[in-house]
């Protein structure tokens, strides 16, 4: 049986790195859980792994929940023929239905793989290579790991008990909307408006 090793790089953070070793019949809904578990993600938002050509463009879709209806829309033509026709939906399979030897068509098979939608987290994997699988080991596992993910959250604005800054807030927006009536200038009827 084969084996793969894929790295995984972070967008933002330089000195992030891991390296994980899959069996070919693997699915992604077992990549999917090594991931979270070597980068310390928490289990309850939605992920997507993104199978890319080279130029790191999107080709295909394997969720952790498919949201879409399970129809692609058929191309519609389109009257502008320097345009052609309209592209289809991007293919999207489910990480439980998907193994991973099934969409290796590149011997650098390059993925996103995006965790939590709301506060996207990005990570580039690329496949470095295929080897003859251990049968000592257990898969899949990360080999390697450098760096702590940076979990960057926003700061919360610590809780006012008198209500005294939602106060000054309403004060200051009252003061901006009474000197915007000021500023226009005052309405003159009775006026032959020329408007040749």
């Amino acid at each position: 049986m084969h084996a793969y090793r894929f790295r995984m790089l972070h967008e933002d953070q330089e000195d992030f790195l891991r390296d994980f070793d899959i069996l070919s019949s693997q699915t992604f809904a077992d990549f999917h859980q090594i991931i979270r578990e070597s980068v310390e993600l928490s289990g309850n938002e939605l992920a997507s792994f993104f199978v890319c050509d080279r130029n790191w463009r999107k080709k295909r879709e394997i969720t952790l929940i498919n949201m879409q209806e399970d129809e692609i829309m058929p191309e519609e033509e389109d009257d502008d023929d320097r345009r052609g026709p309209r592209p289809g939906r991007m293919p999207i399979d489910e990480m439980d239905k998907v193994r991973v030897k099934d969409i290796i068509d590149d011997p650098h098979q390059r993925l996103l793989y995006e965790y939590d939608f709301l506060h996207p987290k990005i990570f580039f994997v690329e496949l470095l290579k295929i080897f003859e699988a251990d049968p000592a080991l257990a898969y899949p596992t990360c080999v390697k790991s450098t760096g702590k993910l940076v979990q960057a959250v926003p700061p919360l604005m610590p809780a006012d008990p008198d209500g005294e800054d939602e106060v000054a807030l309403l004060s200051e927006f009252d003061d901006i909307m009474d000197n915007e009536d000021e500023d226009l200038p005052e309405p003159t009827f009775g006026q032959d408006l020329d408007f040749s």
